[in-house]
């Protein structure tokens, strides 16, 4: 199988150490424990959805989900983890705001016409890590883009995220259950919660297979 991977920062494997990139990031343990399959990253820091940043406007998702799509396809499975970035304080975003963002993606990748000749295919929804409340209490590099608002709709993604999935009977998968931020900048994950997310990815995605 082909599977796609998009997500944000996380996805990229950001380092809250020192900002480079994570070799042991999520995506990268799921291919090791999944040799048999192609995983393909397609992670990029700042992703947001719907929201356009100024100073970066080609990091909103929504304006190339389209690009991203037909320069990887034909594939057997997307798996969409991105919604932090919505919640920096200059996106007036609330967590259900977001997951109609989530939704506008969704229709885009299940979109017969968007994959000519190839199969749809199957798609994991897993909402983001939270952002911890320490972010608010002891600051960190991105203490001046995420505020109280953030770090309270972080914790609605997953319900938002989970009816967007059940409308669409879509799989769904609540990274937090698994993984969290690191206390160095509460926003990224370290080494070890990339192995646990990868690992908790690769069961989930075998499950879906089965």
């Amino acid at each position: 199988m082909r599977i796609l991977c998009i997500g944000d920062s996380n996805t990229w494997g950001y380092d809250p150490v020192d900002g480079f990139r994570h070799k042991n990031r999520w995506t990268r343990v799921l291919a090791n424990l999944m040799p048999e399959h192609e995983i393909i990253e397609e992670g990029l820091n700042g992703r947001t959805i719907l929201s356009v940043d100024p100073y970066m406007p080609e990091r909103c998702l929504i304006h190339n989900l389209k690009l991203i799509l037909m320069s990887h396809k034909p594939v057997d499975m997307v798996v969409l983890m991105v919604g932090s970035n919505e919640l920096k304080n200059i996106f007036p975003c609330t967590a259900k705001y977001i997951a109609q963002g989530i939704e506008e993606c969704v229709k885009i990748i299940l979109d017969k016409n968007m994959w000519d000749r190839f199969n749809v295919p199957k798609l994991l929804v897993a909402s983001p890590i939270l952002i911890r409340d320490e972010m608010v209490t002891n600051g960190g590099a991105f203490a001046d883009e995420f505020d109280e608002t953030s770090v309270r709709e972080s914790k609605f993604l997953a319900g938002e995220y989970k009816k967007i999935c059940e409308k669409y009977q879509l799989e769904f998968m609540d990274a937090s259950l698994y993984a969290e931020a690191s206390l160095v900048d509460n926003l990224h994950m370290d080494e070890e919660n990339h192995k646990k997310l990868g690992e908790a990815m690769c069961e989930r995605i075998r499950t879906i297979c089965k």
